[in-house]
């Protein structure tokens, strides 16, 4: 088991890898399916006043409410939802001092997704009787809920768009379908038995 567990997680992980390349790199699809800001330089120039360090953010935002009354509290909340209803409504991951360094990134990609092989290649070595069609066929719908459970609550939520929400839940699909061709083959669990 362990064996096929380190096959699996290494063999695997560089076919996600391999997949994530092109996907990125040659296919194109996920900007497409990306809109650009108009006046990018200004855009730019007003993140860069008003995010006064990196993190996640979200406009609109709730205020701090600590040390408001019960009725302060309502008043702030429902405004939120007044703005909320309004728009717009922006999720965004802010860097303020650009990507650093592009070795570090992929350095952590590539360890992102050994790790991910490693989970699914522990998975398949927990079923039994499955044969290789299968094996593979699980680590896709195991990609597909793995991309059902993020990106359909961002789209839900946050109105990332339809087209962003299906490429990415497609190619998460498809990564783990491809390193499951490769995870399938090593990673096939011993029958069990029953025993007391």
């Amino acid at each position: 088991m362990v064996r096929s567990l380190l096959l699996g997680t290494i063999l695997g992980g560089l076919a996600a890898l391999a997949w994530s390349t092109i996907s990125w790199e040659v296919l194109g699809w996920h900007e497409k399916a990306m809109v650009n800001f108009e006046n990018e330089d200004e855009v730019a120039a007003v993140i860069s006043s008003h995010a006064p360090t990196d993190g996640t953010y979200l406009l609109p935002s709730e205020p701090p409410m600590a040390g408001m009354t019960s009725e302060q509290k309502k008043s702030v909340y429902a405004a939120l939802i007044e703005k909320m209803a309004k728009g717009p409504i922006v999720v965004a991951a802010v860097r303020r001092g650009g990507f650093q360094s592009f070795s570090r990134a992929m350095i952590i990609q590539v360890l992102s997704l050994l790790a991910a092989a490693f989970l699914l290649t522990w998975l398949v070595l927990q079923t039994s009787g499955l044969s290789y069609a299968r094996r593979v066929a699980f680590l896709a719908i195991a990609g597909l809920a793995g991309g059902v459970i993020v990106d359909l609550p961002n789209w839900n939520w946050w109105g990332f768009s339809g087209a962003y929400t299906a490429v990415d839940i497609a190619d998460s699909m498809i990564t783990w379908m491809l390193a499951g061709l490769v995870i399938a083959a090593v990673a096939k669990a011993k029958p069990r038995t029953v025993g007391y």
